[in-house]
């Protein structure tokens, strides 16, 4: 199956093309830049890379969420528009279960987490279930900060860009992931994808929106 991933949940992002779960290519998208000045430039090279042509691509993966609204706004399109045009599937992941697959843990509860600004996080918790696949203990949230942490247990790994501010605030015995893994990648999208595609398990392009888990600042100040 040959899988186009998109991660555009930040200001940054990557793509990346696999053959079912084999990374043929990831390109990353220039950071402190808005993914749509670059996202389809990237897809054009990439498909360039592994010649391919966009008709020969079987799954489109995209971060669904929760992250930046402009980002997700424009990952999401993208995948959706490109499924419209060239027949393909759609499965839209968390961004968290991103973070969580990065992890690298074998056991356990791994806890995501991602800023959510005025002191706040997009949390998510979840267990390692049967074959390594990841369950989540509930629906992602936005949490308090200190909530967050008085959470944790002895032997959590935490992954999670907040951690560069909360590393020494974290109880003893919980474990931090590697500083790597702590942004999201289009080639664990795409792997996540792959495993959902696996179990026969697609979004529908009518259907599938981003994941914000809040109004937007517009929004809020309109209903005041």
């Amino acid at each position: 199956m040959r899988i186009l991933a998109l991660e555009t949940s930040g200001t940054g992002g990557s793509v990346a093309a696999l053959e079912g779960e084999r990374l043929l290519s990831e390109v990353a998208l220039p950071a402190g830049t808005r993914s749509g000045q670059m996202l389809h430039p990237a897809l054009r090279d990439l498909l360039a890379q592994v010649a391919w042509q966009p008709v020969m691509v079987d799954l489109i993966a995209v971060t669904a969420g929760p992250g930046s609204f402009t980002g997700l706004r424009i990952g999401v399109t993208a995948a959706k528009t490109f499924a419209f045009a060239t027949g393909c599937r759609l499965v839209g992941v968390s961004t968290l279960e991103c973070l969580a697959a990065q992890a690298g843990a074998c056991a356990g509860r791994v806890a995501a987490v991602m800023d959510a600004q005025r002191g706040e996080l997009f949390a998510c918790t979840f267990l390692m279930g049967e074959g390594g696949a990841l369950v989540a203990e509930q629906p992602a949230a936005i949490v308090h900060v200190e909530p967050w942490l008085a959470g944790l247990q002895v032997g959590d790994v935490v992954v999670g860009a907040p951690l560069a501010k909360l590393r020494e605030r974290l109880p003893t015995g919980v474990v931090v992931a590697p500083e790597v893994a702590w942004e999201p990648r289009a080639a664990t999208v795409g792997l996540l994808a792959a495993g959902r595609a696996a179990r026969g398990e697609f979004d529908d392009p009518w259907q599938l929106t981003p994941n914000y888990l809040r109004r937007s600042a517009a929004e809020e100040k309109r209903d005041g």
